[in-house]
């Protein structure tokens, strides 16, 4: 059994339920935690879509009137986030917030950061995690709501973005499994694709494979090797960049 501390709970930056269009939980991730670590970096005039995926933790060790418990996690459920810019706003799918170790699920931030943002932004998350837990051998468990604010998340907005313009909502694309386990990534967008591109972190272009799939785009990596990449697109006249991660 896992010995995990409650602030730990947390899976990623929190987001409230109102956007049409949301993440796709990765169901190929199995280890609890949150996938990547940290948020991509924004860009001043230029629309930001992130997702991170996100698995629960089974159990953890809490303390309850000065014992020491385990503690089985019944879900973890974010309330809010701390510190996001304006022109931010956050969707989760489930779309109440509400994580478990038995699903994956995942949340998707999204903005229109600008010039005046440019910065550093500490993102702190404020979760509550419903536990079950027995103090006896025998007896009913107990239901232990515990609240928790977990930090270390940074949110980075450079001003050194390429668009002159923010895409709008028919531009914009959704890119997943991000991370994918086996290289293999969905694009779906409601405008044209007209061009795509890869490129590795040292800026070489990556050979890949495509086909389409009614709406959606399929793009295989899957004879490159494991890592982050850069995903150069084409929508509606406007270049739309995303990090996706093999």
């Amino acid at each position: 059994m896992k010995k995990i501390y409650l602030t730990m709970t947390l899976l990623g930056i929190a987001i409230s339920p109102i956007f049409g269009q949301v993440c796709s939980p990765d169901n190929s991730i199995t280890k609890s935690g949150v996938y990547p670590d940290q948020p991509d970096t924004a860009y001043a005039d230029q629309a930001y879509d992130f997702s991170f995926q996100i698995l629960s933790i089974k159990d953890t060790a809490v303390i309850f009137s000065g014992q020491n418990v385990t503690a089985d996690i019944d879900s973890v459920k974010v309330d809010a986030v701390i510190g996001l810019p304006n022109n931010f706003d956050y969707a989760c799918n489930p779309s109440q917030c509400t994580f478990t170790h038995k699903a994956v699920g995942c949340i998707n931030l999204k903005g229109n950061p600008t010039p005046d943002q440019v910065g550093v932004y500490d993102i702190k998350i404020a979760t509550t995690a419903y536990a079950s837990a027995s103090l006896l051998p025998i007896g009913p468990p107990l239901k232990l709501p515990v609240a928790d604010t977990t930090e270390g998340y940074k949110l980075v907005i450079k001003g050194d973005g390429s668009a002159s313009i923010f895409e709008n909502n028919l531009s914009a694309v959704n890119v997943y499994p991000n991370p994918s386990s086996n290289g293999v990534f969905m694009l779906h967008a409601n405008a044209p694709i007209t061009s795509i591109e890869v490129f590795d972190t040292r800026a070489r272009k990556v050979n890949f494979t495509r086909h389409h799939t009614n709406n959606t785009i399929v793009l295989n990596l899957s004879d490159t090797p494991q890592g982050i990449y850069v995903l150069k697109m084409d929508i509606d006249n406007k270049q739309v960049v995303k990090r996706i991660i093999h």
